[in-house]
Formats: C-alpha cells, sequence, structure tokens
C-alpha cells in the first residue's frame, strides 16, 4: 500500500513539473507583443530582455505550432489609412504612394499594445508625408514669385495718357490741414488732470468730514473715560500724600469695572465714571435715571447702586474694614434735576471732595498693604460672583 502511495506522489509530482501549455489567445499576445518589438526602429535594453523572455515563453509555453498564429499573413490586401485626412483627390493619390503599411497593423484581433503601436507608426508616416508635402508647396509658391518677378510690367496707352496729365495745385485746395485742431502742449494737460486730482480729493475730504461728524459727536458721548478725572486730581493732589491707581495697572480693577481708586492716609476713594451729558433726572430710589442732551434722551441704570457694590467688593479684597467711599464722576456741564445726589460730582469737583476728607484713618504701611492688594489681589474675586454693571 505505501508502495502504491508513493508511486502516486511521484507520479503527480512529475505531471506538475510539465510546463503548462497555454491556450490560442495567449499564444496569439504573445506573437502580436514580439512582432511589434521587433519592429520597432530604437530597442532599448529593456526591450531586449522583453524579446528574449517572450521566445523563451513561445517555445516553452506554445509548443504547439497549430497554435501559434502567424500575424504577418494577410496583410496585403487591407485599406490604406488617411482617407479621412484627406480630401483632395490628389493629395489622397500622393499618400497612396507613399504609405506603407506597418506589418503589426493586421485585421485579427489585436492587444492594446500592438494597436497602440500601429497608430503610431501610422501618425509617423503621416507626419512625414505632410512635412514633404509641405516642402514642395513651399518649393512651388518660391517658383512662381519668382516668375512673376522677371515679367516686365504692361503700360498701356490710357494710362500712359492719363500719366501725362498735370493737374494744376489750385485746383484742389489742401483743406486737411486747416480742418485739424492744435493740440494742447504738455503743461496745459499736466495743468487741467492735476485740478481734477485737487478738486476730488477736496470733495472726498469735505464728505468724510460731512459724514463723520455725527458719528464722532455720538461715540464721544457714549465713551467713558476716567482721563479727566485722573488728570484732574493728578494735578491737584499732593503725591507724597495721594496715590492714585487707574484700571488700566491693577487686574483687580478690571475685574470690578472700577475706572480709578484713590489710596490716601484719609480713606480710599472708588472711582466709578460716566459719560452722560445735559441734564440728568437723577432720583436715588429709581433704578433709572434720564438724561436729555441736544434733543435726544436716553435712560441707563442708576450708576450709585453699581459703584457701591464695587466698592463693598474691592474693600472686601483688599482687606480695608471702613474708610472705602465710592463716588461717581460725570462731565463737566451737567445739570442735575431736582438736585445734585449725594456722592455724583463733575470731573472739576472730585478733587475738592477729596481733599475734603482730613481725618487719619490708615498708615502708610496699611496703604502699601492696600496697593499691593490692588495690584496682586485679580484671584480674590470669586468665579460665581456677578459685577453690577
Amino acid at each position: 500500500m505505501n508502495r502504491w502511495i508513493l508511486f502516486l506522489l511521484l507520479v503527480s509530482g512529475w505531471a506538475s513539473g510539465l510546463p503548462a501549455q497555454l491556450d490560442v489567445s495567449q499564444c496569439e499576445r504573445y506573437a502580436t507583443e514580439l512582432v511589434l518589438l521587433k519592429s520597432s526602429t530604437k530597442v532599448s535594453d529593456t526591450e531586449h530582455a522583453r524579446i528574449f523572455r517572450l521566445t523563451e515563453r513561445m517555445e516553452q509555453y506554445c509548443q504547439s505550432p497549430t497554435q501559434i498564429v502567424n500575424v504577418t499573413e494577410n496583410h496585403i490586401n487591407l485599406p490604406i489609412f488617411g482617407t479621412s485626412q484627406f480630401s483632395d483627390p490628389q493629395v489622397y493619390a500622393k499618400w497612396q504612394a507613399f504609405y506603407e503599411k506597418p506589418i503589426i497593423c493586421h485585421d485579427g484581433e489585436q492587444t492594446f499594445q500592438s494597436a497602440v503601436r500601429c497608430a503610431e507608426l501610422v501618425a509617423e508616416q503621416k507626419q512625414n508625408f505632410e512635412a514633404q508635402l509641405a516642402q514642395q508647396s513651399k518649393l512651388s509658391d518660391q517658383t512662381g514669385r519668382a516668375q512673376v518677378l522677371k515679367k516686365q510690367p504692361v503700360i498701356s496707352e490710357s494710362v500712359a495718357s492719363l500719366n501725362s496729365i498735370e493737374l494744376p495745385s489750385q485746383a484742389f485746395p489742401n483743406t486737411f490741414n486747416d480742418e485739424i485742431e492744435k493740440e494742447p502742449d504738455h503743461f496745459t494737460r499736466f495743468g487741467f488732470w492735476l485740478s481734477i486730482i485737487l478738486c476730488g480729493y477736496i470733495l472726498i475730504e469735505l464728505a468724510k468730514r460731512f459724514l463723520t461728524k455725527g458719528y464722532s459727536t455720538s461715540y464721544s458721548l457714549k465713551k467713558r473715560s476716567f482721563k479727566k478725572t485722573y488728570d484732574v486730581l493728578s494735578s491737584k493732589l499732593d503725591k507724597k500724600k495721594y496715590i492714585i491707581v487707574h484700571r488700566s495697572m491693577s487686574p483687580l480693577l478690571e475685574e470690578l469695572d472700577i475706572d480709578g481708586v484713590v489710596l490716601s492716609p484719609f480713606g480710599v476713594f472708588v472711582f466709578v465714571c460716566s459719560q452722560h451729558i445735559g441734564e440728568i433726572e437723577a432720583n436715588l430710589h429709581n433704578e433709572m435715571w434720564h438724561s436729555t442732551a441736544e434733543g435726544s434722551a436716553q435712560f441707563f441704570l442708576n450708576p450709585l447702586n453699581s459703584s457701591k457694590v464695587r466698592a463693598a467688593k474691592l474693600a472686601d479684597c483688599i482687606g480695608a474694614k471702613s474708610g472705602v467711599r465710592h463716588m461717581v464722576a460725570f462731565n463737566n456741564g451737567c445739570r442735575f434735576y431736582p438736585g445734585r445726589p449725594a456722592n455724583c460730582f463733575e470731573n472739576s469737583q472730585v478733587a475738592l471732595e477729596v481733599m475734603r476728607y482730613t481725618q487719619f484713618l490708615y498708615n502708610y504701611e496699611q496703604l502699601r498693604y492696600f496697593e499691593q492688594r490692588l495690584y496682586s489681589a485679580s484671584h480674590m474675586v470669586a468665579s460665581g460672583q456677578e459685577v453690577v454693571s
């Protein structure tokens, strides 16, 4: 039993070791590609290797001669390419005489590579034919021009008689030059364009001033600034006794939305500025105040309530248990109705109000401590708290 198994294994191994034969279509493709490569004028090293490999495959896998199709037969009576390109019968006759159909362009089934190679060879022949045809037409044109130049011009008697007639110059006066106006010189043109540019620039500037006048006025009314108050305080207060801190200098003031703080031995003064001008109807018990300026009316929140809340939060942050006073600074020219509320002052009055307090509440060490807390205590404000606006 083992012998039979060993024999079957040897027979199957020998049968599998035999080269498998290809079918007819594969052998035809190999033969077509081989003819295509051999018909090429310039063969590279890669194509040489491909030719050798194709020959080896055909000898090994296409051993039956009946399975290999001769691709070189039936190439004699095939139609000539170029019928649609040359509509002129004479040119087409020359093309028939010039054209030689390549071997690769057979009538049977072709592969993609053989079809591409056939088209390339036909296009190459067509290009050569068109170059030859263009050269012949150029030579014929040059010959025709040379013959025309060699001929003598023939002048008839009527033309000679017309040339002999002399026309008087006064019969046809030259009015063309008289109708042409004198062009302006370069300086006149330069002045003209310069004046246009200057007029346009002036008009643009006037339009900008006219359009931005109302906008700038309304913007200045709505703009909130501590600059005027700071200028008054810095010019009238003694710098040895009073320390002025702007909101841009302290992150804590930025968080609390306080415009400025004055530290002194007589107390801590918190300033909140207001941008409203004109007549202001102020009532301490109302949540909303009313302002009228140049015919326009506006309602805004009571600034005393918000300044009081901000001052209390500032006192908690810096550790000042007493002596923290809040003030609301208005622009100069405000008129309060029915009267000016407490802690509301114009910019020119804030310095006098600060200097009105003369009782010592803090020493200079406490003032330096407060100043340090203003510069470094922004984290003291809880994240859940809301600042009244």
